[in-house]
């Protein structure tokens, strides 16, 4: 070769497209999203809007609307266990569903848990008829003061998911514990 000849090497051109590649895939791990914590938010602003929705609905129409929720199991080898929920009204005496709002299951891996009146609900698969777990009365009340969670029941050890936390008092207001922090840090930092 003569020495005046100038270029690069095929090992230098490898060194640098491998730099190149792993420098990519290292910011696209940073700045990728957070999957899980995802969907948490955007089944707790679901959960937000129908809950909402029922409560105004009992005391326009002067009905007693209540939530149903079931564990279904898996449907295949590798899906999992999901919370599903419907919301359903008293009419002749007998709980229907609401023709408005159909059956909810919330996105498989995460759970939804509530605890009225500072004790744990369980759902009981062997109760040929559930009783619903919140209620919402013509009066404008609820059935007791609840505290729901919406979170990631298996996550990887890397992923931070925040539970996405509501608080229903029995006046019927329920309250977004985290959207109303957020918006409240939100109104500070300005």
């Amino acid at each position: 070769m003569n020495p005046r000849q100038q270029g690069f090497t095929l090992i230098e051109i490898i060194v640098v497209v491998f730099i190149i590649g792993m420098a990519v895939g290292v910011i696209s791990i940073s700045v990728g999203g957070n999957a899980a914590a995802d969907k948490a938010r955007k089944e707790a602003d679901e959960f937000m809007l129908q809950t909402t929705y029922v409560a105004e609905q009992a005391v326009l129409k002067g009905e007693t609307y209540g939530l149903f929720v079931e564990l279904r199991p898996a449907q295949d080898v590798d899906a999992q266990e999901q919370w599903c929920y419907i919301w359903r009204r008293v009419r002749d005496r007998a709980w229907q569903d609401l023709t408005e709002l159909t059956p909810h299951c919330i996105a498989e891996g995460l759970a939804i848990e509530f605890t009225i009146d500072e004790e744990l609900w369980e759902y009981d698969p062997e109760l040929e008829f559930q009783d619903p777990v919140i209620g919402f009365f013509p009066s404008g009340d609820a059935t007791a003061e609840t505290e729901i969670a919406i979170f990631a029941s298996q996550t990887n050890m890397d992923d931070e998911v925040e539970t996405q936390k509501f608080k229903l008092d029995a006046t019927g207001e329920i309250h977004w514990v985290n959207e109303e922090e957020r918006l409240e840090a939100e109104r500070k930092g300005r």
